[in-house]
């Protein structure tokens, strides 16, 4: 079953932004450019090195699948 949050927002969801004219939360917190809020929500790698682990993993695993372990012990 699909949730739907219509009721459980309904009396925030079409209220406007608060406006920070000159007051205190707005001296803590100013306004953010543009490119610094995208910094902030761009994609980021949750877990660096992941990918080449795992491409690692996958190139030792095709090369442990291209050895013929039965002519290694015949010798």
């Amino acid at each position: 079953m699909i949730k739907t949050y219509e009721n459980e927002y309904k009396d925030i969801i079409d209220k406007e932004r608060p406006r920070h004219d000159g007051d205190a939360f707005e001296a803590r917190h100013p306004k953010m450019s543009r490119e610094a809020r995208a910094k902030i929500f761009a994609p980021f790698a949750a877990l660096k090195g992941h990918e080449e682990a795992i491409e690692n993993t996958g190139r030792l695993h095709s090369l442990n699948s291209e050895i013929d372990y039965e002519n290694i012990y015949d010798n």
